[in-house]
């Protein structure tokens, strides 16, 4: 049984490639039903070509919109780090300072 399906199934297939390809040479074998399907052609991929830039455009507005946005983390990322590096070197001195006073205040009592 399995065979007769495939049978029908083969010929059905060769009658509608046969019925498609008779109808395809029939539309390309007319001049004007040719050059309209150029055309038709033509005006597709001048269609597929303005999406494709509209998309790039879209794509490079997006990815210098994120540029701009990662530059502007990172300055801002440098300036804290910036800012935390001046306090903590400032707060070292303070306590560099601290010391040598604590230590000249020992050595004069120890003098004493």
């Amino acid at each position: 049984m399995n065979e007769e399906h495939r049978g029908g199934g083969f010929l059905a297939g060769f009658l509608v490639g046969a019925i498609v390809g008779g109808a395809v040479a029939v539309l390309l074998s007319q001049e004007d039903t040719r050059d309209l399907l150029v055309g038709k052609a033509r005006e597709a991929g001048n269609l597929a070509m303005d999406a494709s830039g509209d998309l790039r455009g879209r794509v490079t507005d997006v990815a210098a919109g994120w540029q701009g946005g990662a530059a502007e983390l990172y300055e801002r990322g440098k300036q804290i780090v910036e800012n935390a590096r001046a306090t903590m070197d400032a707060a070292a001195d303070e306590g560099a300072r601290a010391a040598d006073e604590l230590r000249d205040q020992l050595e004069r009592k120890a003098d004493a």
